[in-house]
């Protein structure tokens, strides 16, 4: 039984993630619900914060017994328009393009992906743009975990959808997503996420993946001072609340590496900065 329940559960996040399969919101969820009638944990949890009952959350991981028909309900109420339609943004900048939606996902939302990365967590890297490997970079300090198979669960996969339909790109556009942590005075100077075709390695990414057009970054918390994102060229930082999300392209309209996208991660001068960060590629 525990195989399984592990099986279907397994199903219920590569169907929703869209990992070596058809991504399928929808056709994830009776897996999941499978999954979670048959003791899954984890699943019973997946599925309550889907529909964001998070005292629930909390009762399931504190052992509380539930009716047998819990996980069918929650199935059902799972709300595949509501987690796809999304509050109008804000432009902040034009040039470059730089808009922001408040309360993109929940406060609850933020804690799970923190709590979900922490563990994961190492020094954070860089590419090396001639050989387009990945190094350690005295210019970047602070650390991340990313999202790769194995850390990957449902949520995770609604977030990147949910990303996916804000920025009108499909999810198959998306990088692994990663969640960035700052402790104090951790920066990563002054970059930029496209990646210049100049330089060998990165013009084979390009030619092989695409172009990184989009950074997405979902602030998961706001309890600390200063760690702006802030842009050099502009003379101008952005912090969100916790829940709200920032998008910049990273290109011009006409797909040309923009300059004016020069940013920092500021380091906080106290607490820690907790950041959901998602780039977008796309082919010319």
């Amino acid at each position: 039984m525990a195989s399984d329940a592990e099986s279907a559960y397994s199903v219920a996040v590569n169907t929703a993630y869209g990992l070596n399969v058809a991504l399928d919101l929808k056709g994830a969820l009776p897996h999941l619900q499978l999954a979670a009638e048959q003791g899954h944990r984890v699943a019973q949890t997946e599925l309550a914060a889907l529909v964001g009952n998070w005292r629930l959350v909390g009762d399931i991981s504190n052992g509380k017994p539930l009716p047998r028909d819990t996980w069918e309900r929650l199935c059902a109420a799972v709300d595949l328009r509501a987690w796809l339609t999304l509050p109008a943004g804000r432009a902040l900048c034009s040039q470059p393009r730089i808009a922001m939606i408040k309360r993109f996902i929940s406060a609850a939302a933020c804690d799970w992906l923190v709590a979900r990365a922490r563990p994961h967590l190492q020094r954070a890297q860089t590419y090396d743009p001639q050989s387009g490997a990945t190094v350690a970079d005295g210019a970047r300090t602070n650390t991340s975990a990313e999202f790769v198979p194995g850390r990957i669960d449902t949520l995770v996969a609604f977030v990147r959808a949910r990303i996916a339909a804000f920025t009108g790109m499909s999810p198959s556009a998306l990088e692994t997503s990663q969640v960035l942590h700052y402790a104090m005075g951790e920066i990563f100077a002054p970059h930029y996420d496209f990646l210049d075709p100049k330089h060998a390695g990165n013009a084979r990414q390009v030619a092989e993946h695409g172009q990184r057009v989009l950074t997405v970054l979902i602030y998961l918390n706001d309890d600390y001072e200063e760690g702006e994102t802030y842009f050099p060229k502009l003379d101008q930082g952005f912090k969100g609340r916790k829940g709200d999300v920032l998008v910049f392209w990273n290109v011009t309209p006409d797909g040309a590496p923009d300059p004016l996208t020069l940013h920092m991660g500021s380091p906080p001068s106290s607490g820690e900065k907790w950041l959901f960060s998602q780039w977008i590629r796309r082919r010319s």
